[in-house]
C-alpha cells in the first residue's frame, strides 16, 4: 500500500521531555519495538494528510492562523496506552489542546487541504512504542515505564510542519512556527 500523505502538524516538546521519550524508545527496542522511532518526538495536532502544497506554503498558512491563538501550559504525567498497540507518555488533555488542533485543522481545510476536523477531544500523547509491541511483552513494558513516575510541566508555544522524506517524517528549523506572535 502506498502512503500518499505528505505532511502532518505537531508540537515538539522541550528537550528534557524529548530526551525521556527517546530514552524510553531506545530501551523498548531491546524488546522488538522500533515502529515510529525515526519520527521526531511530538504530539500530533493534525494527523498526516496529502497536499499538493510545499512545506513552505503550509508554513505560510499556519503563520496566518497561529497569531490568533495564545501559548498555554501543559503537563506530562505518567504513561498510558491505547489498547495493547501503543504505549505513550501521557500529556494532560485540555480545552487548549482541543482548540489548537481544531483551529489549525479548520484553517488548513479552509485553504483546501484534505484534513479531517475531529469532533471528539484530542488525546495528546508522546508515543514511546506502537504497532510492533510483542503481545507477550506489552504488560511488562507498560508497567516498567510506569514505574518511572515521570512528570513535568511545559509551555506550548509553537507548532511544527512535518514533511515526508522517504518512509519517514522530518522537520526543519524554519518549519517551526510560534503561537501568538
Amino acid at each position: 500500500m502506498v502512503d500518499d500523505n505528505t505532511h502532518f502538524i505537531g508540537f515538539i516538546p522541550p528537550l528534557e521531555i524529548t530526551r525521556v521519550v527517546e530514552s524510553d524508545r531506545k530501551w523498548s527496542e531491546k524488546y522488538g519495538c522500533r515502529s515510529g522511532h525515526s519520527t521526531p518526538v511530538h504530539v500530533t495536532l493534525v494527523p498526516p494528510f496529502a497536499s499538493d502544497k510545499s512545506t513552505d506554503e503550509i508554513v505560510d498558512i499556519l503563520k496566518g492562523i497561529l497569531p490568533l491563538l495564545s501559548p498555554f501550559t501543559s503537563k506530562v504525567d505518567g504513561y498510558g496506552s491505547f489498547g495493547n498497540r501503543t504505549i505513550f507518555l501521557r500529556v494532560e488533555p485540555s480545552i487548549d489542546w482541543d482548540n489548537l488542533s481544531k483551529t489549525i485543522s479548520k484553517g488548513l481545510k479552509a485553504m483546501g487541504e484534505s484534513v479531517k476536523v475531529e469532533n471528539k477531544p484530542l488525546v495528546p500523547h508522546l508515543t514511546v512504542a506502537n504497532r510492533d509491541i510483542p503481545p507477550e511483552r506489552f504488560s511488562f513494558l507498560l508497567s516498567s515505564l510506569s514505574s518511572h513516575n515521570f512528570s513535568s510541566s511545559f509551555t506550548v508555544d509553537s507548532v511544527a510542519v512535518f514533511h515526508r522524506v522517504g518512509r519517514g517524517w522530518r522537520i526543519n528549523e524554519e518549519d517551526i512556527i510560534k503561537i501568538g506572535m
